[in-house]
């Protein structure tokens, strides 16, 4: 009797250890996203599953963010998409209790894999709760010794969710309160470009249309100052739209989809061009740092586009793969040289961001033919 108890009392006790060293792992971190991945890693080495995920719902009914663990670069690839909560994992986004399955496949309420995915059998799903609120879902699949998810690996991962819970409601709030700070230094910087620094260019400006009216005998004079107060006036121009880039930047509460529509009705206000925006409207699993590279780099672009390009159609296009995140911009304007795309800081500045963000951003054009520029930014 002894023999066969030993080895589960043992590996309980190992369970016991790891979950305890998880605990101190992911309470210490205030990355949100950092989080999400390593309690799915987490999980899938507690009960010793080959594949993990950790689902975020959205207020739709699907999934806003989804982490996986266990599957390899190509594999995720090769997928069409990831999940889009429905079957077993939408399942437990409605009716928040945990789920054990021997065979997943077996069960009518299945949805099935999509193409390319890679087969599993095993199904524990246990959801992650706080105070009523349905935080996310941890998904297990296929322990590596063949056998099916046993009642202590159930009570392990409940455990670890539990903790889960508080890690992410810490994450969230230490997001919450750098965003705060972040958003009052912009105000602040908003307000003195706006009281201090135009308010003594206008000033400025001021004083030398008054010495050009009394240059009447030197219209040479009169003319270089004119021309001076219309830089200065191009200055203020430059100021004034800084200040709206930061106080755009700063409004978290929008969706990258209505970030993006708010620059394009900005650019419809002023271009000539007829602009076509296809950009789905809920992105998933893309960081506040990745969506304010693409909030940047678009309004970089279409900024160029109506200086530069002499363009009567624009086509501004997003679109998301498991793996990476893709946009594109392109114009049916005058082009340039290529030899010529070292000249000028927007592309400069549009490259910058992309890499900031671990992306890179290419352009492609020629005299006649518009130009394309293309960001791609990994998931």
């Amino acid at each position: 009797m002894t023999n066969f108890t030993e080895p589960s009392v043992d590996r309980a006790q190992a369970q016991l250890n790891a979950l305890s060293e998880a605990v101190r792992m992911i309470t210490s971190e205030l990355s949100l996203d950092r989080v999400l991945k390593r309690i799915a890693e987490i999980a899938a080495n507690l009960v010793n599953a080959r594949y993990a995920a950790l689902g975020v719902p959205n207020d739709e009914g699907g999934m806003d963010q989804f982490h996986t663990y266990g599957m390899t670069d190509t594999q995720i690839e090769q997928m069409d998409h990831f999940p889009l909560g429905r079957g077993l994992l939408g399942l437990l986004l409605t009716q928040p209790e945990t789920l054990r399955l021997d065979d997943m496949r077996d069960d009518p309420r299945s949805a099935g894999f999509c193409e390319h995915h890679p087969p599993m059998t095993s199904f524990l799903g246990v959801p992650i709760i706080s105070k009523g609120q349905h935080l996310g879902s941890l998904y297990l699949c296929d322990r590596r010794d063949g056998q099916p998810f046993s009642a202590e690996d159930e009570r392990m991962v409940e455990l670890l969710a539990a903790h889960a819970a508080v890690a992410i409601e810490n994450a969230r709030l230490s997001e919450q309160m750098l965003k705060l700070a972040i958003i009052g230094e912009r105000d602040r910087i908003s307000m003195e470009l706006h009281d201090g620094i135009i308010q003594s260019l206008y000033a400025v400006g001021i004083k030398l249309e008054l010495t050009r009216l009394t240059l009447v005998e030197k219209p040479a004079v009169a003319e270089q100052i004119m021309s001076a107060n219309q830089d200065l006036n191009r200055v203020i121009e430059d100021i004034r739209g800084y200040i709206r880039n930061l106080r755009t930047s700063a409004n978290y509460s929008l969706t990258l989809h209505d970030q993006l529509e708010e620059i394009a009705e900005s650019f419809r206000e002023v271009a000539s061009a007829r602009l076509v925006m296809h950009v789905p409207r809920t992105i998933t699993a893309v960081t506040e740092e990745r969506v304010h590279a693409i909030v940047q780099i678009t309004r970089e672009a279409l900024s160029n586009v109506m200086r530069h390009a002499n363009a009567t159609e624009v086509r501004l296009e997003l679109r998301q793969t498991p793996t990476q995140l893709t946009l594109i911009i392109a114009d049916n304007g005058i082009g340039f040289p290529m030899d010529r795309i070292s000249q000028g800081n927007g592309l400069r500045n549009i490259r910058q961001r992309a890499r900031a963000a671990n992306g890179e951003a290419t352009l492609d054009s020629a005299p006649g033919r518009g130009t394309t520029i293309m960001v791609t930014l990994p998931l």
